[in-house]
């Protein structure tokens, strides 16, 4: 098995500050928080923990990235504090940072300097389109 510190997602390692809008209906409300990305296990998968509020809501989720085969693919199983768990496949090509799961997918780009991530969530409604959810920044 290859050590994901020998793949595109090492970028992610950090402590990021996260701000950014999530649209409810006709309204928006500020998300704000804090997304950490470390190594565990011998360096074979990275955990990532996000702790947020959005409005007054805190939000936790803790994400167990997997690195494919692929130097820039990984597989991601996240749980969150609403009871729900879920795997979505990502990739990390050249800036390009995009993420997919069953209903949920995020596009957004990270600097070369692997200090700011700029992206959106988008959800898919019942007619499997996508629509626009969280715009966010993360910021080292």
């Amino acid at each position: 098995m290859k050590k994901i510190e020998h793949s595109n997602f090492i970028r992610l390692i950090g402590v990021w500050k996260t701000i950014g809008t999530v649209k409810t209906g006709k309204d928006t409300i500020a998300l704000m928080g804090i997304d950490s990305y470390e190594f565990i296990l011998d360096g074979h998968f990275i955990l990532h923990k996000a702790d947020v509020k959005m409005g007054h809501e805190r939000s936790e989720t803790f994400e167990i990235i997997k690195p494919d085969n692929a130097f820039d693919k990984a597989t991601m199983h996240y749980f969150n504090t609403k009871g729900e768990e879920g795997i979505m496949h990502s990739s990390l090509i050249n800036n390009a940072f995009e993420m997919e799961g069953n209903s949920l997918k995020f596009i957004g780009t990270i600097n070369k300097e692997n200090t700011k991530i700029i992206g959106k969530w988008y959800t898919k409604l019942e007619n499997d389109t996508w629509t626009d959810f969280i715009d966010l920044i993360l910021e080292k």
